[in-house]
C-alpha cells in the first residue's frame, strides 16, 4: 500500500514523498525511505480533492499496521 501511495504522492507533485539528498548512496537511500518519514501532502501541493489527499495519506502511515488495506479504500 506504501508504493500506491508514494506513485499516487510523486504523480500528484511531482516530488518525492520521502525527501532525502541525491547524493547519498542507494543503501543510505533506502535507509531514509523505510523510516517513513513523508513530507504533509498539503505542504507539497494543494489538495483540491479531500478524498484522494486521504486516500494517499491512508497509504503512507509510517507504521505498516496503520495504513489502509486495498479493501479499506474502496467506497
Amino acid at each position: 500500500m506504501w508504493s500506491l501511495g508514494a506513485s499516487l504522492f510523486w504523480c500528484w507533485t511531482g516530488h518525492r514523498p520521502v525527501p532525502y539528498d541525491d547524493s547519498l548512496v542507494r543503501l543510505n537511500k533506502l535507509a531514509v525511505i523505510a523510516r517513513g518519514r513523508t513530507a504533509p501532502p498539503a505542504d507539497v501541493r494543494p489538495w483540491p480533492l479531500v478524498d484522494f489527499e486521504a486516500t494517499v495519506t491512508a497509504c503512507l502511515a509510517p507504521d505498516p499496521a496503520d495504513r489502509s488495506t486495498a479493501k479499506g479504500l474502496m467506497p
